[in-house]
């Protein structure tokens, strides 16, 4: 399951976004939470009612999201990040960066102004200072460890090190790992220490419910000439979201209309943080249920087969594919392989958003 770790000041409403998003009930205001607050979305997707709708499956499952609200205290001016906070966050998937964008002189600004500008690379520096520290890090242990080491055993420290002083470089300039030129080989060594700027980043403007018909004109007031692959910038009301939970599905959408909102908390952060995260969506419709996966974008079927088992990409054998509406127009598995809308395909097919998928598989 993809997990999200949201982050940004205090009172910035990351829990209102994370009860917005996940239908939790954390409790929000000045009480600043201790630990990581943890919300489970099942994703919404119209073809997944669709393709239930049509084979009436016992059970319909969807794909799921975890969003992890980390303490506003995490990231406090004049303050080290705790090694442990540092940790966990490194952990996720991807980051949403609430950005505090609405005025309430009840619950002011820790920093006294409304700034989403600064806000926004306050966190950016908090970030790059963080993979600094661990860069350096891992560059000082690299001496240390070398210093044992024969002649004949340095070669791939050395190698490390030099990608390592490389990217201490470009982050000192502001650069984030995620837009540095890096070759595939070099991501990949990279992986191991899940630098914070690496991670798919979501910035999210918290507005007031008076501007959430100019969301759309505030994100882009805030979003770069060129937006680097692997982020996004957007704009939405998390109070105004939190209380919509108590109404009714049509009720929710019709006062999003009444004030010019375009589009709900849920819809925005999946869509999102899909399009960040690069992934796409595949269904199975066997074994009595509909079930709809997430993968990352350019996987091929046997990696799909192991997001589903183990044993199935271990055994992997070869799948049937088929477009999710190619299939409710064909009506039957039968009369979409007669229409050619069915096909078989082997390990190395790279899967497509919208495929339904029968794996074929032996252990």
């Amino acid at each position: 399951m993809p997990a999200l770790g949201i982050i940004g000041v205090e009172r910035s409403g990351k829990t209102s976004l994370l009860n917005a998003v996940t239908g939790s009930d954390h409790p929000v205001g000045f009480a600043t939470h201790l630990k990581p607050h943890v919300g489970v979305v099942k994703v919404p997707d119209s073809r997944l009612d669709q393709l239930s709708a049509h084979l009436r499956p016992k059970k319909s499952v969807p794909a799921e999201m975890e969003y992890v609200d980390f303490p506003g205290a995490g990231f406090r001016e004049g303050q080290e990040p705790e090694a442990e906070f540092l940790s966990r966050l490194s952990g996720m998937d991807g980051l949403i960066h609430v950005v505090r964008a609405f005025e309430n002189e009840v619950a002011p600004h820790p920093h006294g102004d409304i700034d989403p500008a600064r806000d926004i690379e306050a966190m950016a520096l908090e970030l790059t200072f963080a993979d600094l520290a661990l860069a350096q890090k891992r560059l000082g242990r690299i001496a240390t460890d070398s210093k044992a080491l024969k002649a004949s055993e340095r070669e791939a420290p050395e190698r490390e090190a030099a990608l390592l002083r490389r990217l201490e470089s470009q982050l000192s300039d502001g650069v984030a790992v995620r837009a540095q030129p890096l070759s595939p080989d070099e991501r990949k060594a990279l992986r191991q220490y899940r630098f914070l700027t690496d991670r798919p980043l979501l910035t999210l403007l918290n507005i007031d419910e008076g501007d959430a018909a100019r969301a759309a004109e505030i994100a882009a007031a805030y979003r770069p000439a060129q937006e680097p692959p692997g982020t996004a910038i957007a704009a939405v009301c998390a109070s105004l979201e939190m209380e919509l939970r108590s109404l009714s599905a049509g009720e929710a959408a019709e006062y999003r209309r009444s004030v010019g909102a375009t589009e709900g908390a849920l819809e925005l952060a999946v869509r999102l943080s899909h399009q960040i995260l690069g992934l796409i969506t595949f269904f199975t419709t066997r074994s009595r249920e509909c079930h709809a996966w997430t993968l990352d974008e350019g996987a091929n079927a046997q990696q799909a087969a192991g997001r589903i088992h183990s044993d199935m990409a271990r055994g992997f054998i070869r799948t049937d594919v088929i477009n999710w509406r190619d299939l409710i127009e064909a009506g039957t598995d039968a009369e979409a392989r007669k229409r050619a809308l069915l096909r078989t395909e082997g390990k190395d097919y790279v899967v497509q958003d919208g495929d339904v998928l029968h794996i074929l598989f032996n252990v």
